[in-house]
């Protein structure tokens, strides 16, 4: 199953949604085309930068090497919705699930697509669909309890949304919408703050001073106190878990995270907090299976998959390292970022070729900052029997201030 995905914030550029409208418009070209996809590539690029219309660009032919054809249907998809292109998009994720009707994600994005057009009915078929391939998979829940309270089915949509927090009481959405139908059938109002430490103004101020102070077991002591009273609410863990983690205690930190997925098997904070923390600890492949389920219940999943396709990178899996940053490549064409993580991952799977065109392409997109860039070829080029070329690129690395045992 193909999953999709560090911290950095990035946002598609303003005018990628009008060029890659008038790019259609003018190459007169159908929605799921390879036409269509390098068009959009090279609009996209336009929206980001003049300078970024010289680089030299990955061939077509190493692309289609790195993506199956399920990919690039799935990648194209969620490039189209993010642009509010709702046809082609559920089009193109009709054909993802044909031709992976046991991955629940196509099911689920198509799900979100019938309710951004009002189509209810078919909302909830799909995300049933989505639900009965994986019951551990929030985003389908919370939309079928959508769909079903749209349809006025307001006991059925009350119990989805219960459902929906019970994978994650955290959610905003199923918070918000229980409540106003809780009212409109004049139910008990379901009190799902209860137990929050972040309530207790007096336990948090005091807990505060007891970190400034540096008196951890102090700290702990009050933690364990709310929890014994609250065992079932996950503030208390995550509180617990950091101050561990300012203890340098992750294993500790971690038992609290697993504490908080018994219970809520899709909590985004837990998921995130642990896979940081399997990262700090070189458990890489642990890391890889919480920002998997990261980001396939996570609306921003283009900033966490770069995040998993490095973790990807770090576990030795280098094809599906590539797989997840060919993608978001698709979505921006000059990220540095997943330029630069690609090229790694190439270099660790000894194919010099690649690693030496991504990293020509970031170094001609960031020239201001590309000590790391011309290292790295150079050691690419250097095992391609290019000594010349490596010899260059190293002593521009390090008269740029480039530090080899960074690397």
């Amino acid at each position: 199953m193909l999953v999709r995905a560090t911290k950095q914030r990035l946002q598609v550029h303003p005018s990628v949604i009008q060029l890659s409208k008038r790019a259609r418009t003018a190459n007169n070209s159908k929605p799921n085309s390879r036409v269509r996809s390098a068009v959009l590539v090279l609009f996209m690029c336009a929206g980001f930068t003049i300078e970024a219309l010289s680089c030299q660009w990955t061939s077509p032919t190493q692309a289609a090497e790195q993506f199956s054809a399920y990919d690039d249907v799935f990648f194209d998809a969620l490039i189209l919705k993010s642009k509010r292109n709702y046809k082609p998009a559920s089009e193109l994720f009709a054909k993802a699930s044909k031709m992976r009707p046991s991955d629940p994600e196509p099911w689920a994005l198509q799900a979100n697509i019938m309710l951004k057009t009002g189509r209810w009915k078919e909302a909830e078929a799909y995300a049933r669909k989505a639900i009965a391939l994986d019951k551990e998979y929030e985003q389908p829940v919370q939309y079928l309890a959508n769909a079903l309270l749209y349809q006025n089915k307001l006991k059925e949509g009350i119990a989805e949304c219960k459902k929906c927090l019970a994978l994650n009481p955290d959610n905003n959405w199923s918070q918000h919408y229980m409540r106003i139908a809780e009212q409109k059938l004049r139910l008990p109002i379901t009190d799902i703050y209860e137990g929050r430490i972040t309530e207790d103004r007096v336990s948090m101020q005091a807990i505060a001073k007891y970190l400034q102070d540096q008196k951890y077991e102090d700290a702990l002591k009050l933690i364990n106190k709310h929890i014994a009273r609250y065992p079932t609410n996950s503030s208390g863990y995550l509180k617990r878990a950091y101050v561990y983690e300012v203890m340098r205690r992750r294993d500790l930190a971690i038992k609290d995270y697993d504490k908080i997925l018994s219970m809520y098997p899709c909590h985004k904070d837990a998921l995130d907090l642990r896979a940081q923390a399997y990262q700090a600890m070189k458990q890489a492949g642990k890391s890889v299976k919480d920002l998997i389920k990261l980001v396939r219940n996570d609306s921003d999943h283009w900033n966490t998959r770069f995040r998993l396709a490095f973790a990807y990178m770090e576990a030795g899996d280098y094809k599906a390292s590539k797989r997840e940053y060919t993608g978001l490549l698709k979505v921006y064409p000059n990220s540095i970022e997943g330029l630069t993580g690609r090229g790694l991952a190439h270099l660790r799977a000894k194919e010099y070729k690649e690693a030496v065109a991504d990293y020509s392409k970031a170094i001609e997109c960031d020239p201001d900052r590309s000590a790391s860039m011309h290292y790295k070829r150079g050691l690419a080029y250097e095992k391609l029997g290019e000594k010349k070329k490596a010899a260059e690129d190293i002593a521009l690395s390090k008269k740029m201030g480039y530090d080899p045992k960074e690397f």
